[in-house]
């Protein structure tokens, strides 16, 4: 999978692929519209450039394209959030990981020691 990165519509069509294993254009707009405006053309064109950034793929069956996600999402969020620390890292060194670590004081008691067990599995 290349560099991984998504907009706000992108994460919500990602969601909603992920939650229904495969889905048409139409599903997908389906979906979206019953809370927002959006275009049928956008869905697609949104749709197209995910397969295009490797994370969606696209099957013809008769003359619909049924899209699929390449990846689970707990794999995917790993990458994006593996390529972000690593960003960070390179831009501020590792004063970035312990601006990280200190946020941990925000997270939920369960989270943080989800959080400790794997990095003490390590």
């Amino acid at each position: 999978m290349k560099k991984v990165s998504f907009g706000p519509l992108e994460q919500e069509i990602m969601n909603s692929i992920w939650k229904k294993k495969s889905s048409t254009a139409r599903d997908i707009f389906q979906d979206l519209s019953k809370n927002k405006r959006i275009a049928y053309n956008t869905v697609q064109t949104v749709m197209t450039r995910l397969v295009d950034k490797g994370v969606l793929e696209r099957m013809l069956e008769g003359k619909t394209h049924v899209y699929t996600s390449k990846d689970k999402k707990k794999n995917v969020i790993q990458k994006i959030v593996s390529q972000s620390m690593d960003n960070f890292v390179r831009q501020f060194g590792d004063e970035a990981l312990l601006a990280f670590v200190n946020g941990i004081d925000e997270l939920s008691e369960e989270t943080r020691k989800k959080m400790i067990d794997t990095l003490q599995k390590k």
